[in-house]
Parts: C-alpha cells; structure tokens; sequence
C-alpha cells in the first residue's frame, strides 16, 4: 500500500524506463500538508560536501559515501560490452536481410531479443547502484533532521562541476544536488531551518581569527587540493582543510541569520 492520495488530480504521466517497467506520475492540487515538527535539539551544524568524504560536519564528524558504482562497475561494464556487440551483430543481420531483400526483413531492434535481454541487464545493474544510493541518501538526510535545528551547506554549482571529467564521475556518485535537494523539503517538512551560503575562500580562511591564508594564492588547483592540513599564519592554529571548510559555513551562516533578524 502507498501513500494516501488527498487532493485534485491536475496530470498523469507514464513513463517507462530501460528495463522495460512502467511508472506513473501524478500531479496533485493540495492544501500544504502538514507534518509533526520534529523534537528540538538546540545544536546546529555546517556541513562541507567533499568526495573522500561525503559530508565534512563542523564537529569533525566526517560521513562517508558508500562507492556503489565501484561495486557494480565489473558487472557492468561485462553488460554494456555485451549490449554494444550484440548491437552491432543485429545491425549486420539487418543490413542482410535489406541486401538479400527478404519477404520480412528484420528492420528493429526490437526483433533482436538477445540484445533486448543485454539492455535490460545493464540498465537494471545501473538502476540498482541509483537505488542504493538514493537509499543511502535518504537514511543520512534524515539522520542530519533528527539530529540538528539548523543546518548550514554550502551552495554549489553542480551542473558547472560536471563539466571537470576528471572529477564528474565521483561528484555524480556523490549525489550532492540530491543530497541538499532532501536536506530541503525535509527541513520544512519537520520545523528545521536549512540555510545556504557562499563557500569562496571557506578552505583558506582560518576559523579561530578569520584571517586567509595567502601563501595559497599561487598554487593551482591540482596543488590546493593536495594542501589536507596547515598552520595558520597569523594565529599558529593547526587546521584540518575540511573541518576548516566547515565551520567557516557554519559561522558564515549564523552570521547571515543574525543579520537577517536585525534587519526584520
């Protein structure tokens, strides 16, 4: 049994995947619904998103991401071999049938059920490594509500970021845009506040006297990323990069809030 459907039904739409499965999609006309607000914690967090390390929380507490499609990737990649050859088998026996101009030559691939059973598998392999990471997400976006009033992130430019193809298969891994994506409609569903800000210079900023560190401003970005640990210059504080990054976005963030309210 599903959700219970309360509402207008504006729109729905079928849709059918790789493997063949159909899904409906519906659109509802509904008064906001509401939600038990979840017990009051007092502790609020800022959170740095990285790839070693999922989620770099301002307590030190570092959460990682489970690598699914490295666990898949074999099978997988076994799978799409199998799809390409038997893809361009079936395109020469089509091209056959044309040149021998059969009574009923075979014009789809749709005919070919070897290579439909090779799509489906791939695409079911790759749908259980989205699955799992959707779950895993899910289970730790929660585990953030439950735990803290108000939760600080970073705002990224994850479309942007994708273009780096050094970098675009872990950060698509990662799933940083359906991470912050739950973080919010959860944070509203349950009473919690859930606030953004600029990361610029979140990493080279000292959090103890708020100085940046400039003897970073010449290296590239392969050497910064190399840089996991410093000493700050200008108080001698020994900093982790990550745990650096976040709890500038937390300060940073109660500080956005604190000016939002004055200004109110």
């Amino acid at each position: 049994a599903g959700r219970i459907l309360n509402g207008k039904i504006k729109r729905a739409t079928v849709r059918i995947n790789a493997q063949g499965q159909y899904y409906a999609t519906i659109l509802l006309e509904s008064e906001k619904q509401a939600f038990k607000p979840m017990d009051k914690t007092n502790k609020v967090v800022g959170i740095d998103l990285g790839l070693d390390d999922l989620m770099i929380l301002s307590n030190g507490q570092k959460i990682n991401m489970m690598h699914f499609d490295l666990e898949a990737k074999s099978q997988v990649r076994i799978w799409e071999r199998k799809v390409a050859r038997r893809r361009r088998n079936a395109q020469k026996e089509m091209a056959f049938d044309k040149h021998e101009k059969l009574l009923l030559p075979r014009t789809s691939l749709k005919q070919f059920p070897r290579y439909q059973q090779a799509r489906r598998t791939a695409a079911k392999l790759k749908r259980q490594v989205s699955d799992r990471r959707s779950d895993r997400l899910q289970k730790l976006t929660t585990q953030l509500v439950q735990n803290y009033d108000v939760i600080v992130v970073e705002k990224l430019n994850t479309q942007g970021m994708l273009k780096n193809y050094h970098l675009a298969r872990a950060i698509s891994n990662a799933g940083w845009g359906k991470l912050v994506s739950m973080l919010k409609y959860k944070c509203d569903w349950y009473g919690k506040q859930l606030i953004f800000v600029d990361a610029q210079n979140t990493s080279r900023i000292c959090h103890q006297c708020g100085q940046k560190n400039h003897q970073f401003d010449n290296l590239n970005q392969h050497e910064w990323l190399a840089v996991r640990e410093w000493f700050c210059p200008t108080c001698g504080t020994h900093l982790n990069r990550d745990i650096n990054a976040s709890q500038n976005i937390l300060h940073r963030g109660l500080a956005q809030t604190t000016k939002e309210k004055a200004l109110v």
